[in-house]
């Protein structure tokens, strides 16, 4: 066995297929920023694995290893010749990669989701073919995976009753929160930018059914029945859709909801310093970045009680169940009738927003490197 004590650096490939793609989601926020923070430790030769040149230019001390195609067992070939001492994935390629057990080196998972094994959770989609081939295939391939990293206990918990696993395969390392989130001196300017004219409660998702944008819109339409003049203001992708618009226009508040889509990040960091109150009725998260984010610029959130919610927020926010849109209500009327309320959660969330840094999360990901060679 290679003695990696005495100067020889671990050799670790980065799968990271989020640079070639526009879009960035939470798990590629994930693989950017663990990135980031592997190239700072100088503690691994590290090599960014991806497919074609880069959209996302990373400006770190890593290697880029373009692999071509994504055919089986080609992609696999061709990795096994870089020699690597540990390939780390970011999700349980079930479907178009279930010959990685060629890769003759050890294979660290990250898993962020588990909704294709939760029924109420994936709804209609739980009977899809591509959702029952995961949940086929994915216990038998991680006999070829050596450890499996779970973005937070509650997520730990079901991996290993879903995949079958012995409970130490799977090493839980919380994700971060990006050190550009942090409360700022002026975010007025942002209000003029995006043309909002009132005092608004902020909330950030990518639209699908287990954000709930139903209890969403309900707590707001109840907010406006109690005579708040507020504004509620959405980013994200995927919200300009028909299903959406027409749940918006039933609300007879379309004047006061302000659909954003994607804004930049130093806007959202803006976004989150201007609210009010951050809101996020989640159905399920396995992590929840945007939680952790609003607390690190200092806005009060209300959030539901769901999943990995509770072990993220702590007691730096208001919980709520997540179909209550009453309690929820109730939350956010106190926090903008108090000012001692606000200036308690800011000071709370501030602290556990601190506990979550790419630093920590690269930092114990490398023990887990080390401990597994």
């Amino acid at each position: 066995m290679p003695n990696y004590s005495k100067g020889r650096l671990l050799k670790i490939g980065v799968y990271i297929p989020a640079l070639d793609k526009s879009y960035i989601s939470g798990p590629d926020k994930y693989q950017m920023n663990l990135a980031h923070a592997l190239a700072d430790l100088n503690e691994v030769e590290l090599l960014l694995l991806h497919h074609r040149p880069a959209v996302h230019h990373l400006d770190i001390n890593a290697k880029h290893v373009i692999v071509g195609d994504r055919k089986p067992i080609s992609w696999e070939l061709k990795l096994r010749k870089v020699k690597l001492d540990i390939v780390h994935f970011n999700v349980i390629y079930a479907v178009p990669r279930i010959f990685f057990p060629i890769l003759n080196c050890k294979k660290v998972v990250t898993v962020h989701g588990d909704e294709h094994w939760l029924k109420e959770i994936s709804g209609k989609n739980y009977s899809r073919l591509n959702y029952r081939i995961r949940r086929l295939i994915e216990p038998l391939l991680c006999k070829h995976i050596n450890i499996i990293i779970a973005v937070s206990y509650d997520l730990k918990r079901r991996l290993v009753k879903f995949l079958k696993i012995p409970d130490s395969k799977v090493k839980v390392i919380h994700e971060g929160v990006s050190s550009i989130y942090k409360p700022l001196p002026n975010a007025s300017y942002v209000k003029k930018k995006y043309s909002i004219s009132l005092p608004f409660i902020f909330h950030v998702s990518n639209l699908s059914p287990k954000k709930n944008p139903q209890t969403l819109l309900k707590t707001f339409s109840e907010l406006i029945k109690d005579g708040f003049d507020l504004q509620l203001v959405i980013a994200g992708a995927r919200w300009s859709n028909t299903g959406i618009s027409s749940i918006i226009d039933s609300t007879e508040l379309t004047r006061k909801i302000k659909v954003l889509g994607y804004v930049p990040e130093h806007d959202l960091v803006s976004l989150y310093n201007a609210a009010e109150a951050f809101f996020f009725p989640s159905l399920h998260e396995t992590f929840g970045f945007p939680v952790l984010e609003a607390m690190a610029c200092g806005t009060p959130v209300v959030t539901s009680n769901a999943y990995s919610i509770p072990e993220i927020s702590g007691d730096a926010a208001i919980l709520c169940p997540p179909l209550d849109y009453m309690a929820f209500k109730n939350a956010i009327e106190h926090i903008l009738q108090d000012a001692k309320t606000r200036k308690k959660m800011t000071s709370k969330g501030l602290e556990n927003a601190k506990k979550f840094s790419w630093e920590k999360c690269a930092k114990e990901t490398v023990k887990v490197y080390k401990q597994l060679l």
